[in-house]
């Protein structure tokens, strides 16, 4: 096994623990401002972390 498959599992556990769940949770946050930017910056960031927790199920 070399250096680089370990810091490939590295990453990989970044995008699960960290990444994605601080997505979805900051774009919901952002919902909630009453402000038509943040709503939809909100909403981008929602789909965006479901869309990488869908692809990372997929592979």
């Amino acid at each position: 096994m070399s250096e680089d498959d370990g810091q490939a599992d590295d990453s990989d556990e970044f995008l699960h623990e960290d990444l994605i769940p601080a997505l979805v949770v900051l774009g919901v946050l952002l919902v909630f401002v009453p402000d038509p930017v943040t709503t939809a910056l909100g909403l981008v960031l929602v789909a965006l972390g479901v869309g990488l927790w869908a692809w990372d199920l997929v592979r």
